[in-house]
């Protein structure tokens, strides 16, 4: 299908889309114009989520990254450059890294998990004699009995799945301290278990 042409200038709708995309680009570069940046959400966040669903990302995980992609075009915006690429495509860059980012989180965040069980003293088939008795309902008795410090990082951990940075981001803590209230509280938790 031909696209319809801009009878004053000659351009495709394809073309005056990008140009406009490159004006909010820059609107929002130059003075963080939330209008042009409202007009780039609604234009881009449908399409990248659509692009997260085709990749096998679930309706939910597909709008949290669709949204992730416009806060850093927020965000960047400065750096984008319209002489080395459209907006579309450095904003589908953009999305396509926030995915890979997110699958290795998930895959660091599965082999953290496990080493950390491990280290816990866990037998290799990932499973503590002890813990095989807990069921969820006491396990969060035992979660809620933790000092809030290391209630907070477990439950972030483990129930929202989120890796250590992600929690140190959150909270606004170093790395080691995420790290160590996460150590203690397995520790706590170990304990509790085996009494």
């Amino acid at each position: 299908m031909v696209a319809a042409q801009n009878c004053s200038t000659g351009r495709t709708r394809g073309e005056d889309a990008a140009a406009l995309a490159i004006q909010w680009m820059g609107a929002v570069a130059e003075s963080q114009d939330r209008d042009a940046f409202s007009s780039l959400y609604e234009q881009f966040a449908p399409k990248v989520k659509r692009y997260m669903m085709r990749q096998g990302a679930d309706d939910a995980t597909a709008d949290d990254l669709a949204q992730e992609t416009l806060v850093q075009v927020w965000r960047k915006a400065s750096l984008y450059d319209s002489g080395k690429a459209a907006p579309s495509s450095w904003i589908f860059t953009i999305a396509r890294n926030l995915r890979t980012d997110r699958l290795r989180r998930q895959k660091y965040h599965e082999v953290e998990l496990a080493e950390e069980l491990l280290e816990s003293g866990l037998a290799a088939d990932g499973r503590d004699r002890a813990v095989e008795h807990v069921h969820a309902n006491q396990m969060a008795e035992l979660v809620s009995k933790l000092p809030t410090d290391q209630a907070e990082v477990i439950r972030m951990s483990f129930f929202e799945g989120l890796s250590h940075a992600e929690i140190g981001q959150r909270l606004d803590l170093p790395l080691g301290t995420v790290k160590s209230r996460l150590r203690l509280a397995f520790g706590r938790l170990r304990t509790a278990i085996g009494d």
